[in-house]
């Protein structure tokens, strides 16, 4: 009896000196950071991934009053990085630089990959989102997709693409856009968007999604924009209209723009996640980091929400571009 009374009376001490469940996790997101926050980068120093992380990072170490460092994790389309990120301590102090290739692509292409991009992944928001064109050689006698579709089918074995990889958001994005169009053209992969250029505007190629690295091709007429990959047209090409309104039938949903942002090892506290959260956008969000970032795309925030259903989408319409066997990748 004696032993009860003291167990209960212990349990009530011991209560009393805990902070209310509803208190946890605001103290928690209080006392964060403890220490230096690290960004997990997939690419290597010097590129545009790098560029946008190391500026972000500097805003957020004003913000968050600890250092945030970067951690280039390359290869392996991204596995590296993410089973670094997904191996660290899940209490904030790792973040991940996430993109399309990283949560929507690879996962559909490497089987071995080790994570599930929405059950291990919690993404936080988009840092850059942007309008890709839709270009053609000027030899090609077209000017917007509908053109492009006609000329496509009246010669079929004439289209040859560009993109800068097999299995590459490009890569995807086109043969999407040739599905819709119901038209087929030749993939010639490259190492990246400037070789592929370079053959666009001297004709090797006829057809290719261009960025707004491209945008001097645009500008000086070495490459014709026919289309916006977005929902809005491309802000360097802004005459361009997006494809889902050319009123080609199968192409009135078609919206594919790249994005990269931010994102956490599921499991990170909920409050420490929005802490985050917000730090991120305030950065992103500053005169100094828009300047930055002008020459690489759109700075565009959103919520954890809105990131993780754009990931599903394009899981949903990658899975099943590549389950119909329309891409080669190999």
């Amino acid at each position: 009896m004696q032993r009860r009374q003291f167990c209960s009376q212990f349990s009530r001490l011991t209560l009393a000196c805990l902070p209310p469940l509803w208190l946890a996790g605001p103290a928690r997101a209080q006392s964060f950071p403890s220490r230096p926050i690290t960004i997990v980068v997939a690419f290597a120093p010097g590129g545009p991934a790098d560029t946008m992380a190391r500026a972000v990072g500097q805003e957020m170490s004003a913000l968050l009053g600890q250092p945030v460092l970067i951690d280039n994790r390359v290869g392996a389309g991204g596995k590296i990085a993410m089973q670094a990120v997904l191996r660290a301590p899940r209490d904030g102090h790792t973040v991940a630089y996430i993109s399309p290739s990283i949560l929507s692509i690879a996962p559909l292409l490497d089987k071995a990959i080790g994570y599930d991009p929405l059950k291990d992944i919690q993404p936080l928001t988009t840092g850059l989102r942007s309008s890709n064109v839709v270009a053609v050689h000027p030899s090609v006698p077209v000017r917007n997709l509908r053109e492009l579709m006609a000329w496509g089918k009246a010669n079929p074995g004439k289209l040859s693409y560009g993109s800068i990889g097999v299995g590459s958001w490009y890569h995807l994005a086109m043969e999407k856009l040739l599905t819709g169009m119901g038209i087929e053209a030749t993939h010639v992969p490259y190492k990246g968007e400037a070789p592929a250029l370079i053959d666009l505007a001297s004709g090797q190629i006829q057809l290719m999604i261009v960025s707004a690295a491209g945008r001097a091709f645009v500008d000086d007429g070495r490459v014709v924009a026919i289309a916006s990959t977005g929902a809005k047209p491309a802000v360097f090409s802004p005459r361009s209209q997006p494809a889902r309104d050319s009123g080609i039938d199968a192409l009135k949903d078609y919206d594919e723009t790249p994005w990269v942002g931010f994102g956490v090892a599921a499991g990170v506290p909920v409050a420490v996640a929005q802490r985050l959260h917000e730090a991120l956008v305030k950065s992103l969000q500053s005169s100094e980091v828009r300047a930055r970032l002008s020459s690489f795309g759109d700075t565009q925030v959103c919520s954890p929400a809105e990131l993780q259903e754009i990931v599903r989408r394009e899981l949903s319409t990658n899975r099943d571009l590549i389950d119909s066997g329309r891409v080669k990748l190999n």
